[in-house]
């Protein structure tokens, strides 16, 4: 079962006012030696790496493992190991695209995540692990 990432307005904002920003700069501004170069490589790095974060968003449960991939990066977790899940708006948080966060703690590791189905994600893990506790969330994440 995949459960689609979520990605928040302003990581669009962000990306698209980079871009444009590179882009006029390029265009409208009178460059010295290497500085047309210098722009096309940060618009090039730029783009390298968020691009694949907007394509590869996404949870997915296999079996007894829950994956996690984001871009280029893909890591997974025993859904055994889960103990609680819970939802957050922390923006300190980091690893997720959307400020609509959910927390996936575990023995040894933890997540930030963001995906459209949390409801049904908190289901699916409980039906596999009835040990994980399913906490209630303020703003910040902690009760």
């Amino acid at each position: 079962m995949i459960f689609k990432g979520k990605i928040g307005v302003w990581f669009w904002l962000l990306l698209i006012g980079v871009n444009i920003t590179l882009i006029c700069g390029g265009i409208h501004e009178e460059l010295k030696d290497g500085e047309m170069l210098d722009l096309f490589f940060a618009f090039f790095l730029i783009n390298i790496i968020c691009v694949p974060m907007v394509i590869r968003n996404y949870v997915q449960i296999d079996g007894e493992k829950l994956i996690f991939v984001l871009g280029f990066c893909k890591d997974y977790m025993k859904i055994e190991d889960i103990t609680e899940v819970y939802r957050t708006h922390n923006p300190i948080a980091a690893g997720a695209l959307s400020l609509d966060r959910v927390v996936i703690k575990a023995k040894r590791q933890e997540w930030v995540i963001s995906i459209h189905g949390k409801e049904q994600l908190f289901h699916e893990l409980k039906v596999r692990n009835p040990k994980i506790q399913i906490r209630k969330s303020t703003a910040s994440g902690r009760e």
